[in-house]
């Protein structure tokens, strides 16, 4: 009867420990990783300039967690890296978009202003005041 015991016993230990190997194979922090990138391009203005590329990332991060709760981490690992690789294309993208608005700013207030250093002196463009009699 002892020896029955250990053998369920040593069985009962190998499902714990395959159980807990599984749930150290999620791919816990490559979801949150692109779930961060994610966050960090919408905030970066990605909607406005990389639509395409923040929709792709999103999209892959439900693949992912759908396929982590099937038990498929590789391929969850797989598209949580994909999705995070999209997202930072994404905020790469919003944040060229916000510094060529900037630079397209900067030009347009340099060339008022060259307008403006270029007027004769003492031309206004509304005549000076008429002495009351």
């Amino acid at each position: 009867m002892p020896l029955r015991n250990g053998w369920l016993i040593a069985a009962a230990v190998g499902l714990l420990c395959t159980g807990c190997a599984s749930q150290a194979d999620r791919p816990t922090s490559e979801i949150t990783r692109a779930r961060t990138l994610i966050e960090q391009a919408e905030k970066a203005g990605a909607q406005q300039y990389a639509a395409v590329e923040l929709d792709q990332a999103r999209n892959k991060l439900r693949l992912a967690e759908a396929a982590t709760e099937d038990g498929k981490n590789e391929e969850a690992r797989n598209r949580a890296n994909e999705a995070a690789a999209d997202a930072e294309l994404a905020a790469a993208r919003a944040t060229s978009g916000n510094a060529r608005k900037a630079a397209e700013e900067v030009e347009r207030s340099t060339a008022t202003l060259e307008r403006e250093s270029n007027r004769q002196p003492g031309a206004t463009t509304t005549p000076p005041p008429q002495p009351q009699p």
